[in-house]
């Protein structure tokens, strides 16, 4: 189980009146090792009032992948016929 946390701040306008709910795109991904850690991450971040969100193993996989696709090597490009000799074994 990861819990992830997102960065938000109080932003002003240009009366310097304050703009609540401003949230940057900053995450902080955690992955406690137990399900202890977890329990007490969420009780410690609940506390503290830092919004947090545990995923759930779908999620976690989820993002993952998201990393994995970002890195990919988008340059090269496989023919379609490749990929079909590759599915049929």
């Amino acid at each position: 189980m990861i819990i992830l946390l997102r960065s938000c701040a109080t932003a002003t306008d240009v009366s310097f009146r304050p703009i609540p709910y401003l949230c940057s795109m900053s995450s902080i991904v955690i992955n406690p090792k137990s399900q202890q850690e977890l329990q007490f991450l969420s009780e410690l971040l609940k506390k503290l009032g830092v919004d947090s969100k545990v995923l759930s193993e779908e999620d976690s996989e989820d993002l993952g992948l998201a990393f994995l696709m970002k890195d990919v090597d988008r340059s090269d490009i496989v023919s379609e016929d490749d990929i079909m000799k590759k599915l049929q074994g």
